[in-house]
């Protein structure tokens, strides 16, 4: 099981290892449903990371921007398995994780104790 907080009521943030060369790389990322990948980087946490860039993707914005993204492969520790995933690299400030990580998990969100559970089916 892996716990997170909701931040100031509304945010949905959840601790992420990524496995880098150097070792792994500790972030606190934004669950967000509204983003159909796995992983979205900053530009600048995905230089620590050294990644190798596997393909460009169009990505449709919530307010309908289209944009080509740069994604490249890397692992995650997940639920205490590491799992390979494609990261998305924006320009956005912080780091997130989209439904495509979540699918197979059950995910519960506390919007009373500001609690957030993300666990493996039983």
């Amino acid at each position: 099981m892996m716990n997170g907080i909701i931040e100031n009521g509304l945010y949905p943030r959840l601790p992420i290892t990524l496995l880098a060369q150097d070792g792994p790389i500790k972030l606190k990322a934004l669950v967000d449903s509204g983003f159909d990948g796995q992983v979205a980087l900053p530009y600048f946490a995905a230089d620590r990371l050294q990644l190798e860039v596997a393909r460009l993707a169009e990505v449709t914005y919530a307010n309908g921007q289209r944009i080509e993204e740069i994604v490249c492969r890397g692992e995650v520790l997940w639920n205490e398995e590491v799992r390979s995933v494609e990261i998305a690299l924006s320009e956005d400030d912080e780091p997130a994780i989209g439904t495509k990580l979540l699918k197979g998990c059950v995910m519960t969100m506390d919007f009373i104790q500001d609690a957030l559970t993300i666990d493996k089916p039983a």
